[in-house]
């Protein structure tokens, strides 16, 4: 079992309950915790000090720093979300190469409270309301939040009784943050009316949860079927087809499509979009369409809707071609990021991250669409492939092709169509050196 511990009250009263509880349940347990790069000397300390607690109590620890501002910058996040984002990105990594059955985190019920409330305040859909599950899948395992029935207050009284002293961040008692700003002042007006609307709380999440596992469960077996064609960054179907539908169905439906077409579903999508969407679908006009965030479009003609990314380029635009920043990130004009750096270990978490010997390719590395002839040499086949060819064997629309990017090295070796096919590259004869390549469009293409 991994957890995720700050050094903070609520984590370090975690890993102390799990500790003493390791041996009666046969649990070997893995600290990981972060500097976000956020706070200079506090955060190293606050990393420290967790490694020198896992020492004193015999436990693995392992520590990691993330360049969270450049992320930020990158991506244009808030740092919250930035700093979330490159945490469970780390988290699910090290869940797989950890081969871990499950990672805890030491979310409590007053977290569950703030969760629920401002989720209603952001005006998210209705099925995102209900809060922070118990356990979810995660990383080729689960999350599991064992602390959701207690209450900040009961950390608090924890962490003296069995004198933990755990690490303070200051920063939590800034109401610059929302987050901040409702703990400090709404949610202490709440439990004074009810101390234990963290138990209420919860048990909304819980019927409202199984609600929504059920009803997901159908319309994923609806998405899966006939009625919803889809393809790399569209999904088209039928507007009669879907108005049959029940209304669940279809806000369920709705959240589907968004999670197949989106790499990560952006935060700003609200219920607000969701209106826009059935009124498209209900209402009298027969060509129309609406924006979603990061480019994606909902067309209706007649009776067809089709959902996809609006192309940003024409006929008449430029190619692009940029050099890669090795080690280092590299962002285009075309709002595509690549991150690149050096290591022992060759493993690629998913088709955006690559990894090759550098002992077999020409250094520098570039970033370019297509060219006439490009080629590919892919493991399993005699030769190399026509990267034409392989765009239509994915189905890439023809719009999607010209400008879809492609790493090469200085000799024009194809190294890897991003998200598509990564070469085969022969390993060299002595100890190696990876290079990895992690790649993310900032607003699809």
């Amino acid at each position: 079992m991994l957890v995720a511990v700050s050094g903070g009250p609520d984590s370090m009263a975690l890993l102390h309950y799990l500790k003493e509880r390791q041996t009666v349940h046969g649990w070997k347990l893995t600290v990981l915790t972060v500097d976000h790069q956020l706070r200079e000397e506090t955060s190293k300390q606050d990393v420290q000090y967790v490694i020198n607690k896992c020492a004193e109590w015999g436990i693995e620890c392992k520590n990691v720093s993330l360049n969270v501002p450049a992320h930020k910058e990158a991506y244009g996040q808030s740092t919250q979300v930035a700093a979330r984002e490159l945490r469970y990105r780390y988290f699910a990594q090290q869940m797989e190469e950890l081969e871990a059955d499950a990672i805890a985190f030491g979310h409590h019920g007053d977290d569950q409270v703030e969760t629920v409330f401002m989720n209603l305040m952001r005006g998210v859909e209705p099925m995102h309301v209900h809060g922070m599950p118990v356990k979810r899948p995660f990383g080729g395992g689960e999350l599991i939040r064992p602390m959701l029935s207690v209450t900040k207050a009961d950390i608090e009284q924890y962490c003296v009784q069995y004198e933990l002293h755990p690490r303070r961040d200051e920063s939590n008692d800034e109401p610059t943050y929302t987050r901040n700003d409702f703990r400090l002042h709404v949610l202490p007006f709440l439990k004074q009316h009810n101390p234990r609307i963290h138990e209420h709380i919860q048990l909304f999440h819980e019927y409202i949860g199984e609600d929504f596992t059920y009803l997901m469960g159908e319309a994923e077996a609806l998405f899966q079927s006939a009625l919803f064609q889809k393809e790399v960054g569209r999904i088209s179907f039928s507007r009669q087809d879907f108005l049959r539908l029940s209304r669940p169905l279809q806000r369920r439906s709705f959240h589907l499509i968004l999670n197949y077409l989106y790499h990560e579903p952006p935060s700003d999508v609200t219920y607000h979009h969701w209106e826009q969407y059935i009124q498209l679908m209900e209402g009298e006009k027969a060509h129309t369409s609406f924006d979603l965030p990061n480019g994606l479009q909902v067309v209706r003609s007649y009776n067809d809707v089709v959902v996809e990314f609006r192309s940003r380029h024409s006929e008449n635009d430029e190619c692009f071609c940029y050099e890669l920043a090795i080690p280092g990130a590299t962002t285009t004009q075309e709002r595509h990021f690549f991150e690149t750096f050096l290591s022992d270990e060759r493993t690629e978490r998913d088709s955006h991250h690559f990894a090759c010997d550098v002992s077999n390719i020409s250094f520098p590395l570039y970033v370019r669409t297509r060219k006439p002839g490009d080629r590919i040499r892919l493991r399993g086949i005699n030769g190399h492939k026509k990267v034409k060819d392989l765009f239509i064997d994915e189905k890439i629309p023809r719009s999607a092709r010209t400008y879809w990017p492609i790493v090469t090295d200085a000799n024009g070796q194809v190294l890897w169509v991003v998200g598509l096919k990564k070469a085969y590259v022969e390993k060299g004869k002595q100890s190696s050196t990876w290079l990895h390549l992690l790649y993310k469009n900032i607003e699809h293409f």
